[in-house]
Parts: structure tokens; C-alpha cells; sequence
């Protein structure tokens, strides 16, 4: 590795760092890329040729999350891979539920900074959607091949599953129906992950 290139990815480090700094300390709202900037002390044009938006800078930031989140899940189903299908993928929906109601503002920062276009499948061929759609087309077909779950096709429930947690619907059910987490997560599973296995 060149040290301009170890320079660049250390520069790239400090300005996650403070922006994760900022964001738990003000909001992610009420921070501004300037302020970022000058709390990393560095230019803003160093700060925007590497985030054109707060929306890239928050993605890149969800991202690291992501990663540890994806390595707490595989550790949890090694744990439990004595139970049944059923109660793994449940145990993975909940708490991929759970982390997206705990993410949710950065999430509706994301979405709202980065609205999706027609055209626009960039999560869907990133390696977070990628690694939990594995996740669950492996968990599925299992469940298929013990004969435990209603026909269907693993690749198309698995990305069902995973769409069905989207921000806009975990903002309007908590705040707008006034839900708990927890009675999301029970109708979640109660309306797309108990009716697979009603056999």
C-alpha cells in the first residue's frame, strides 16, 4: 500500500470517526457537513471528494455497523443451531428489526438525503443486502429440504423479508399507530414468518 493511499484511508477513518462522534453527541440531523469538516480539520473540499452528501457519509457509517451486526448474527446461529428453522429465521428477523429501529434516524437520514429511483438497485447489489439475503435463502431452503415450510422459491421470500423492514414502515407504525417495538416485531412475524411454516 502507498502512503498516499494509507494517508487517503486514514483521512476516510478520522471522518467516520467524527461524524460518528458528532451524530451521537447532536443528532444526525442537527450536524452539517461543515461541521464535520472542521472537526476532522480538514477542508470541505477534502470532506465532499470523499461524501458528496451527509446521505453518503451516513451510508458509509451504517455500513461498519452492518458488518458487525452481519458477524453477531452468524455467532447467534451457531448457538442455535439445535432449534428449528422457524425459530432462527424468527430470531434473525427480530433482531435485524430491533437494529433498524435502533439505526431508524440514520436510516431516514439515508432515505431522505438519497431518495430511490426507479433505476436505482445500488443497495440490492451491495454486500449487506447480499450477505442477509444469503442468510435467509440458506435458512429457507433448510427449511424446504426438511420439509418444514409451504412451497415457495428461497430467493424471492428471502428478498420479500428483508423489504418488508423498510424505514418509512417502522416510522409509521411506531409513530404514527403508536407501537412498541416489540408489537412490531410480533406482528412482523406473526403476518410473514409464521405462515411459511403453517404446514
Amino acid at each position: 500500500m502507498t502512503d498516499k493511499k494509507k494517508d487517503s484511508q486514514e483521512v476516510s477513518k478520522m471522518i467516520l470517526q467524527t461524524a460518528r462522534s458528532l451524530f451521537a453527541e447532536h443528532g444526525v440531523e442537527a450536524v452539517s457537513m461543515h461541521q464535520i469538516a472542521k472537526s476532522t480539520q480538514i477542508g470541505q473540499g477534502t470532506l465532499y471528494r470523499r461524501y458528496a452528501n451527509k446521505s453518503d457519509l451516513c451510508m458509509d457509517l451504517m455500513n461498519d455497523i452492518f458488518e458487525s451486526l452481519i458477524e453477531e448474527i452468524t455467532i447467534m446461529l451457531e448457538s442455535m443451531k439445535e432449534l428449528t428453522v422457524q425459530q432462527r429465521l424468527t430470531s434473525v428477523f427480530r433482531r435485524l428489526l430491533y437494529f433498524s429501529n435502533e439505526q431508524l434516524v440514520w436510516l431516514n437520514v439515508i432515505k431522505i438525503s438519497k431518495p430511490c429511483k426507479p433505476d436505482d438497485m445500488n443497495f440490492f447489489e451491495s454486500p449487506n443486502y447480499l450477505q442477509l439475503n444469503s442468510i435467509y435463502v440458506a435458512l429457507l431452503e433448510e427449511a424446504l429440504s426438511k420439509n418444514e415450510i409451504i412451497p415457495l422459491t428461497p430467493e424471492f421470500t428471502a428478498h420479500t423479508l428483508i423489504s418488508a423492514m423498510a424505514p418509512e414502515s417502522l416510522i409509521y407504525y411506531s409513530r404514527v399507530l403508536g407501537y412498541s417495538i416489540e408489537q412490531i416485531a410480533d406482528n412482523y412475524c406473526g403476518t410473514f414468518i409464521n405462515p411459511l411454516f403453517a404446514r
